[in-house]
């Protein structure tokens, strides 16, 4: 570690709800932490944005927090780095002015320039070229979009940016983007050679001058303009290095940094990480390159759309007014699901849940699928309902593991959890069950911002390398799954598997009713 240096990192990451910030020093201890909201806009049904000035607004706000907080001086502040959600579309001029609001990873609206691209590349050729599956969701597909319904702004568009890659913009100046971001445009990024196909690009239609610099996630990409540095109380000439994608931080900073390393985030989706340096891909599931030692390592994500986000369903839809008497008793809601779940057995005596309430990602790919609540008898209760949600929740992610175990994907247990579900012992005692793996438990996980640090840390040379991951994490409880209850999982996620297949041509038929 270098004196001539300042020894503090500040990491950001940018979620789909909010923005938390850390400045921590090379101890990894943190000094300042804050959190931010801001607002998804859904204009239609299957359309979710976000205004990109929200994402450098809660930036700034961030910046002045954590140095209020931290009382670092803003020149001891060694680097920075930011990551964010994506696969996203923000279209940019010349002077780095977002064009209109950009359609997020959430977003489902480019089902017809999918067809389009179908027809020119079969799905072999997507997978072999980009590990990625053809969907609405991959970032080529949604400037697609743009390009065929704003045409005039799509012409005025310099560069297309994700979330990460346009704030390191805002701090910087330069369009670039790291290599993480990059694995989600998705079609026309060759994941292994790290480089665009820009005859995949032009033959879809798109200009390939419009996508932006290729950069490894840890390198420095600039330093903090003058202009910068007034708006977020930062020193001028800050090194920023070029970031990544936000589940892939966060698995960095749960200690993921050499391949079989496997972490599982169970935030509002579920996100299970697998590391691994052979370029061997599994097809349905998802894979971005990784944040540490982005050159040469990927991860394999198991990503799907529901899994803590179930219980804040149920919280929000059936129990408003008990939320707030329980929480003046000093309890917390959540805390009276859980105990009222560990009293009913593995299996919730025969009531299964779909859990695919906003449409299911890996493996399925299915932006119509629904939840679905099967067995329901009058005998069951809360508990019943919560914990078939939490069983539903791991089902699926259990069904993208079986995949990777089936395509041979090395996996090194315990797998680290973190977040949301994650802080209820019971969930991740289910979770242990029935995916009959051991799991390392950190509460305090610091999660993507913490893996921004290193990330910062890494590429201004305040580290040696990645491997420093592993020294700032600390398990505070294991969990070894019991076979007796897996054997009664089993049976139940096979009952689980049908299930879909057994009602999925009724999702499509719903959707045309509904949409007339």
């Amino acid at each position: 570690m270098g004196d001539e240096m300042g020894k503090y990192l500040i990491g950001c990451d940018i979620g789909t709800s909010g923005a938390k910030a850390i400045i921590a020093d090379a101890e990894g201890q943190i000094f300042g932490s804050y959190y931010v909201e801001y607002p998804l806009h859904s204009p239609h049904s299957g359309w979710y944005e976000h205004d990109p000035e929200d994402y450098w607004k809660v930036f700034k706000e961030n910046m002045w927090e954590i140095l209020r907080q931290s009382r670092v001086r803003p020149e001891e502040v060694a680097g920075i780095s930011v990551s964010a959600c994506s696969p996203c579309c923000i279209m940019v001029d010349r002077e780095g002015n977002a064009l209109k609001q950009a359609p997020i990873w959430m977003d489902r609206r480019a089902q017809e320039e999918c067809e389009f691209i179908r027809n020119l590349y079969d799905d072999d050729k997507i997978f072999e070229v980009s590990a990625n599956p053809l969907d609405p969701h991959s970032g080529a597909v949604k400037l697609l979009w743009e390009k065929n319904h704003n045409p005039e702004l799509y012409k005025k568009a310099y560069k297309m940016l994700n979330p990460a890659n346009y704030v390191t913009m805002k701090l910087t100046g330069e369009f670039v983007t790291d290599y993480s971001n990059a694995s989600l445009v998705g079609i026309v990024f060759d994941i292994v050679k790290r480089e665009w196909r820009t005859d995949m690009a032009d033959a879809i239609g798109l200009d390939a001058d419009k996508l932006a610099r290729l950069v490894p996630c840890h390198q420095v990409v600039g330093e903090v303009t003058g202009k910068a540095a007034k708006e977020c109380g930062l020193h001028e000439g800050t090194p920023v290095v070029a970031g990544s994608v936000d589940c892939n931080a966060a698995w960095l900073g749960n200690g993921a940094t050499r391949p079989g390393d496997a972490s599982l985030v169970m935030g509002t989706a579920g996100a299970l990480g697998v590391v691994h340096s052979d370029p061997h891909f599994t097809r349905n599931l998802t894979t971005i390159i990784h944040t540490a030692n982005s050159e040469t390592l990927y991860t394999t994500l198991a990503g799907t759309s529901s899994c803590g986000g179930l219980l804040r369903y149920l919280r929000d839809t059936f129990t408003e007014k008990e939320k707030e008497l329980v929480k003046k008793e000093g309890k917390d809601i959540y805390d009276v699901f859980t105990a009222e779940a560990a009293k009913i057995p593995a299996g919730a005596e025969g009531l299964i849940v779909l859990p695919y309430l906003s449409g299911e990602r890996t493996p399925l790919w299915n932006p119509r699928a629904r939840g679905v609540v099967f067995g329901l008898a009058f005998s069951h209760t809360r508990g019943h309902w919560v914990r078939a949600m939490m069983e539903g929740g791991v089902y699926a992610i259990y069904h993208c593991l079986k995949i990777m175990q089936e395509n041979h994907l090395p996996i090194t247990t315990p797998i680290l959890v973190s977040e949301g579900g994650a802080k209820s012992a019971l969930w991740r005692q289910i979770a242990s069950d029935i995916m009959d793996v051991d799991l390392n438990y950190m509460k305090d996980a610091k999660g993507a911002p913490m893996g921004n640090v290193i990330n910062a840390g890494v590429g201004v040379g305040l580290f040696r390398d990645f491997e420093v991951a592993k020294d700032f994490i600390h398990v505070d409880e294991t969990h070894h799954p019991d076979s007796g209850q897996h054997e009664t999982y089993e049976k139940y996620y096979a009952i689980y598997r049908r299930l879909y297949e057994d009602v999925k041509t009724n999702y499509d038929l719903i959707a045309e009713i509904r949409n007339g």
